[in-house]
């Protein structure tokens, strides 16, 4: 055994005796929420796919394109299926113009950096996601920690003061204010709201659909979307100004200097496109709020996002309640440091269009036992029972 591997075996050994250490779960014949882990037939409940478009069959019937962009976009991997989902990606979040990245964490490292000057001033919210964090790692400028859910300072003299902040927050399925981001704008600050979770649940006046933005009448400055989980794809987008997304492509390194998205899965998430702004969407949309309320009934909280999040707090007690369903037939994945605070271990339990009413309701009647009878000293995040 060589020295690295010495070295990291220790590490190992050391995330285990903290409860902290990971491996993937082996997944197999996914078919929506049921799938199999390790021969064990499942119904999940920690999918971001919200909208359960992950596995609809239209998708097996497009028609095949390129495997791969064979370069940079700046080079010769700027492709029509390209520029296509930039445009109707531009309209969905009501923007001049959108750029397209092969993952969310690749855009927040290289736009934030390639945006924000080492004179700005900077406000991040304390729950934000680790791309945003290593983006404004990168990006040099002084930042401001915010404790989670307050606003930002006035806007000072810096010469552009940005509030960085998810629009819904991954973790805690709660929100950003949107009448203080409001107010940040019309002080002339800037706002990089990022809507991984958000984009693509709601509807617009209009009767697009749109995000936690569109919602609430809000044009940030910055808006970041990702598509792996409402459009059921990969990739991320960032929508803004013409001038901006210019920029953006000229020295966000991580766009610079990648192989473009591959052609077929731009292809799919243009295909994607058209289900969430057509009928199916609206009726996936209201399946799904549908869904959230079920289950909000059944745990008695008020209902907000499609993410409910059961801080158990210990790591061993969290993944004991993981296994626990587990057994019962339901895959939660708990939820440890560092992706939340040290000692708010956690189930995140996710809802989805493809939920049916059955499993939703056995669901929570396993939970809530569960809950009083292993966990009922601890405190959650909610009221059980």
């Amino acid at each position: 055994m060589n020295h690295l591997d010495r070295r990291l075996r220790t590490r190992l050994e050391t995330l285990e005796g903290a409860g902290l250490s990971r491996v993937p779960p082996s997944i197999t014949e996914r078919d929506g929420v049921r799938y199999r882990i390790h021969d064990r037939p499942v119904v999940g409940f920690c999918s971001n796919d919200y909208l359960g478009l992950a596995n609809h069959p239209s998708f097996a019937g497009l028609a095949p394109t390129g495997s791969g962009a064979t370069a940079s976009r700046l080079v010769c991997g700027d492709l029509p299926e390209h520029r296509r989902v930039e445009a109707r990606l531009a309209e969905l979040a009501g923007t001049e113009s959108a750029v397209l990245f092969p993952s969310g964490f690749q855009l927040n490292v290289g736009v934030l950096p390639a945006l924000i000057e080492a004179t700005d001033r900077v406000s991040s919210d304390a729950l934000n996601h680790a791309s945003l964090i290593d983006g404004l790692r990168l990006a040099r400028a002084q930042v401001e920690v915010l404790p989670h859910g307050t606003a930002p300072p006035a806007v000072g003299e810096a010469p552009l003061h940005w509030w960085v902040t998810e629009a819904l927050f991954s973790m805690d399925g709660d929100y950003a204010d949107p009448t203080a981001l409001g107010a940040h704008l019309e002080a002339g600050g800037g706002l990089y709201l990022d809507e991984a979770h958000s984009f693509g649940l709601f509807t617009a006046a209009t009767g697009r659909p749109t995000g936690f933005a569109g919602r609430h009448n809000l044009q940030p400055t910055v808006l970041v979307g990702t598509l792996g989980k409402s459009f059921g794809c990969a990739g991320a987008f960032v929508a803004a100004s013409t001038l901006t997304c210019r920029w953006i492509r000229a020295c966000a390194r991580s766009f610079v200097f990648s192989t473009g998205p591959s052609p077929m899965a731009s292809a799919h998430v243009e295909h994607a496109i058209e289900l969430l702004a057509g009928p199916e969407g609206d009726l996936r949309r209201q399946q799904l709020w549908a869904n959230i309320d079920r289950l909000a009934t059944h745990l008695r909280v008020s209902p907000r996002s499609p993410i409910f999040s059961i801080i158990i707090g210990d790591n061993q007690a969290a993944m004991g309640l993981s296994a626990a369903l587990l057994e019962r037939g339901w895959h939660v994945q708990a939820i440890r440091p560092p992706t939340v605070p040290r000692g708010t271990a956690r189930l995140r339990i996710t809802m989805t269009a493809s939920h049916d009413t059955t499993q939703i309701d056995a669901f929570a009647t396993d939970l809530r036992e569960l809950l009083a009878a292993d966990h009922g000293d601890l405190t959650c995040r909610y009221k059980i029972g």
